[in-house]
């Protein structure tokens, strides 16, 4: 009876971990770094790290709509420099009105994922390979449009886009954050568009004998990370106060391991949330602890690793159930 009994707590136990996810990480990492630093539990180091997972965050979930349907993007992080750098120079150079430049901005953002898309459906390019071409051709127009150097003059209203405050406490890119999220949770889990990204990455052959239109699905997918992408780009450029050419080397990397590290797969987007914020709350408790810059690398790194390990574990055990 007694064996039963600790069998079952095992289970609820595991049960409870596997349902939280990456959101259990972060609430272990908030209780130790509580106890290990001071400065960690203060309102403005949570403000600081929201602030930071900002860019990642709205990249990643885009990049959550590609993993989702089976694919991968690399592009992700070249795009959201391309479309803010090119914002910045319609501002400085053309004299463009700030909105509509970001819109144009945030249309070939649009139109960079739209060709990865094309590419990986209709030439049948590994979404790997492919969409790591394009993430070249992207760093050379970048280089090329900016003349590999920093876009500056930009607009205060620009600029708040990045570094504004709502009422001198909620950043402005927290508030873009959310709203990504919440109308990305609505695409998922209510439209038909999400239901069809969540089948065609499940079998894609089993969703097109039901009908599913399943290279239009992934066409629209590989368009809307590259929106997020722009989007994130514009964001980040703001918070940077210029159109920085090496502003997003590591985004897109950083985005995909959002994902994979928030389990976006089970098909939540505040996982890829929670994936996010793990990133910002270990940079930041390595932070506060004086870890070097390149120790920390190390530390994302084995993380990274060791998330898509414990994913793997639980999806074996759940198989053997």
């Amino acid at each position: 009876m007694k064996n039963k009994r600790d069998g079952n707590m095992k289970s609820k136990i595991y049960s409870v971990a596997n349902s939280m996810g990456a959101w259990l990480i972060i609430l272990i990492l908030i209780v130790i770094m509580s106890f290990i630093n001071s400065k960690f539990l203060s309102v403005s180091n949570f403000i600081n790290v929201f602030r930071q997972v900002c860019v990642v965050g709205i990249c990643a979930l885009g990049v959550s709509f590609v993993v989702l349907g089976g694919e991968i993007d690399l592009s992700s992080g070249m795009g959201a420099t391309f479309a803010g750098c090119n914002a910045a120079l319609l501002i400085t150079k053309c004299n463009v009105p700030m909105w509509i430049a970001i819109l144009i901005a945030v249309a070939v953002g649009a139109l960079v994922g739209a060709f990865s898309g094309f590419i990986v459906t209709y030439w049948r390019i590994p979404s790997f390979i492919g969409t790591l071409g394009v993430q070249y051709i992207v760093q050379g127009l970048v280089l090329i449009t900016t003349n590999s150097m920093p876009v500056t003059n930009l607009p205060d209203g620009f600029l708040f886009l990045g570094r504004g405050y709502i009422a001198n406490i909620i950043p402005v890119p927290v508030i873009i954050m959310i709203i990504f999220f919440g109308v990305g949770a609505f695409l998922l889990k209510y439209t038909p568009f999400g239901r069809s990204v969540i089948a065609v990455g499940e079998n894609a052959e089993a969703a097109s004998l039901s009908g599913l239109k399943v290279n239009l699905t992934k066409m629209l997918m590989f368009t809307l990370g590259g929106l997020c992408a722009a989007c994130a780009g514009i964001v980040m450029t703001a918070r940077l106060s210029s159109g920085q050419p090496s502003s997003g080397a590591d985004l897109g990397l950083q985005a995909l391991a959002a994902v994979y590290i928030g389990g976006t797969f089970k098909g939540s987007m505040f996982n890829t949330l929670a994936g996010a914020l793990v990133w910002g709350f270990i940079n930041n408790s390595l932070n506060l602890l004086g870890v070097s810059a390149y120790w920390q690398k190390v530390v994302l790194g084995a993380i990274i690793i060791l998330a898509v390990l414990l994913d793997a574990i639980r999806a074996r055990v759940s198989a053997a159930k």
